[in-house]
């Protein structure tokens, strides 16, 4: 689980290095190729979504028994799946929060793309001659 931790968190840093390089103009996407990861993005965050929704649904007690090894598992079952800051469905919060970041920063690269497009057009239509 702690490898899933680290690679989410190595995601959520990519996600804010895309967001800091589209803000200084460094990035900028086509819109055709926008909404392809746009809706590529929604529907991974509607996946998370729902396995998120699972996860937490398994966090309850699980009927191993009255013994103190099967309340034990059933303890860690339950923290597993939502209780601390490993468990499947805080990474599941994380991820779809990261794609979300994500989401927004694709809109604002394909905004960047138009403003960057226009600029770029005027500057031609000056070029031409009168």
């Amino acid at each position: 689980m702690r490898r899933m931790v680290v690679a989410l968190q190595n995601s959520v840093a990519r996600i804010a290095q895309l967001k800091t390089d589209v803000r200084a103009g460094r990035v900028v996407i086509d819109p055709a190729a926008g909404q392809q990861l746009l809706a590529a993005l929604q529907e991974q965050a509607d996946k998370a979504e729902a396995w998120r929704e699972r996860a937490r649904g398994m966090a309850r007690s699980a009927p191993l028994g009255r013994n103190f090894v099967g309340q034990s598992m059933a303890e860690k079952f339950q923290r597993r799946a939502d209780g601390d800051q490993f468990a499947f469905a805080t990474v599941l919060d994380q991820y779809r929060a990261g794609l979300v970041d994500a989401h927004a920063a694709v809109d604002e690269a394909m905004r960047r793309y138009h403003q960057t497009d226009q600029v770029h057009a005027a500057t031609f239509r000056r070029l031409e001659p009168s």
